[in-house]
């Protein structure tokens, strides 16, 4: 076969990818998953295939692009945290893409890729599906820098954990050191770390005071409505004196379930919210709070990810970032009637 004469369109022809992902995989350039590169080089190696020095010169080129995987932009969280790194990364100079996959895994699956094909500099990535088999191998695969937010993945790449498992905790103390003993937690119990540290943590510090654990309530999404759910839990003979409850829309659903109940904040019910926001600052009475530093979140966040994208960080990163207990008057001593 005369080499001469076969181009880098023939070898993206034969391999199944477009003529940008051969190029990259032909030149070390980043942004290509293991297997397409293997796939491309064997085409190459086939038909004779010799790439010239100018794309070889493609390899030192960086994308100025970083890309964001979240499960639900709905989440107040997520979508602060975006606008927050966009900002930040900005001034660097790189433009920062998203996509928000509703926690459907072949729309992470798919994200990912994308991002990998499109040579982005670095990703940041919260996705609904932290042991997807596929997933894991994708990104144990990419071809660039990852920072994972809030989940355990058996992949090598930077994290930052919240202390989800401390802030339950204390937030339980709180309410049993006022003599409430049957408090009520208002959290998703999704298959990724939130949930699943929240929920045991609950349960541990119930344990601990001696506590039984009744019935809960679980929004399908940290964003779902529970005014049904809670408007039937607030109506039994031993509906809870206390309730901790997770997310802005959640928090706004439980308010109105309590309203409807003729329950009133705290003389009737105390309340503490899982994340700080204007609305429980602002609620009257103001709403006792898990508050993140968001601002060190994100300067940790931008930090790494600049900072591994110029080569600069060796060792992996794995913070840990605290909740802080934010008292307002939506907490009181039980009542004794």
């Amino acid at each position: 076969m005369r080499t001469g004469k076969i181009t880098i369109k023939d070898v993206a022809r034969k391999a199944g990818v477009s003529v940008g992902t051969a190029s990259r995989a032909m030149n070390g350039a980043p942004g290509v998953l293991a297997r397409t590169r293997d796939v491309v080089h064997a085409a190459a190696r086939e038909m004779g295939y010799q790439p010239n020095a100018a794309a070889r010169a493609l390899r030192s080129r960086s994308s100025r692009l970083i890309g964001c995987l979240f499960s639900d932009l709905e989440n107040p969280l997520y979508a602060r945290l975006f606008n927050s790194l966009q900002d930040r990364l900005a001034d660097e100079g790189f433009v920062t893409l998203i996509t928000a996959s509703s926690s459907k895994v072949d729309r992470e699956r798919r994200a990912i890729q994308t991002f990998a094909e499109r040579g982005l500099d670095a990703i940041v990535i919260a996705p609904g599906h932290q042991d997807d088999p596929e997933l894991l191998q994708m990104l144990r695969d990419f071809p660039a820098p990852i920072f994972v937010v809030d989940r355990d993945m058996e992949i090598s790449a930077d994290r930052l954990v919240f202390d989800h498992a401390a802030a339950i905790e204390g937030a339980v103390k709180h309410l049993t050191d006022l003599g409430h003993q049957r408090i009520l937690p208002v959290i998703s119990h999704q298959n990724t770390r939130p949930g699943l540290e929240r929920h045991a943590a609950f349960d541990a510090a119930m344990a601990r005071a001696g506590l039984s654990v009744g019935p809960k309530v679980e929004p399908e999404t940290p964003n779902a409505s529970v005014f049904s759910q809670l408007r039937d839990r607030l109506g039994a003979p031993d509906r809870p004196t206390a309730m901790i409850v997770q997310g802005t829309q959640v928090l706004s659903s439980a308010l109105n379930a309590l309203a409807v109940a003729g329950l009133r904040v705290p003389q009737d019910m105390s309340l503490i919210a899982v994340g700080d926001s204007a609305m429980a600052e602002d609620h009257v009475p103001p709403i006792t709070a898990l508050r993140m530093d968001r601002t060190v979140l994100v300067d940790e966040i931008a930090g790494c990810v600049l900072r591994r994208i110029r080569g600069d960080q060796d060792v992996p990163m794995d913070l840990t970032l605290r909740y802080d207990l934010i008292e307002r008057a939506s907490c009181a001593r039980v009542s004794e009637d």
